[in-house]
């Protein structure tokens, strides 16, 4: 077998695929962090992760869980019956909502409390801590990654 044909029949073990989730999860993070730092005004909280409680360091301690987020929907999307939509565009939109969502109840609701009250002498939020606010964000998060994606993989 060629590589060209090893490429063609598995297009996401190129190098290209996975820059392409990149390219995709930095756009989407970089609109959903518009969003945690304007609307919701926590970037501060995502630095104090890493013990940095600063815009800055939260900037881009947010790009990176982007970025890690949209490698493990690349991992995802990767599922032979997804194959079919990584170049259609709406049907990808959908899936990465659906990833958005979960991401929204898992990293955001559970895990991200749990960090914070591991690192930090505050009181953490509840358990889930479930904002409708960091929903949406999510919610756009999972359509842009999910929409950016399946454009680079058809164009």
């Amino acid at each position: 077998m060629t590589v060209q044909a090893h490429e063609a029949e598995y297009p996401e073990l190129t190098a290209t695929y996975w820059m392409n989730i990149t390219i995709a999860g930095l756009v989407a993070g970089l609109l959903m962090g518009i969003v945690m730092f304007r609307v919701m005004g926590i970037m501060q909280a995502v630095g104090s992760l890493y013990g940095f409680a600063a815009t800055g360091p939260g900037w881009i301690a947010h790009l990176f869980h982007a970025v890690v987020f949209a490698l493990i929907f690349g991992g995802f999307y990767m599922w032979a019956p997804l194959k079919v939509f990584r170049d259609r565009i709406l049907a990808s939109v959908t899936i990465g909502i659906i990833w958005g969502v979960v991401l929204w109840f898992l990293a955001a609701g559970v895990v991200m409390p749990l960090w914070l009250e591991a690192v930090s002498t505050t009181a953490p939020p509840a358990l889930p801590s479930l904002n409708p606010v960091s929903g949406l964000g999510h919610v756009l998060y999972g359509a842009v990654l999910g929409g950016v994606a399946a454009a680079l993989q058809k164009y």
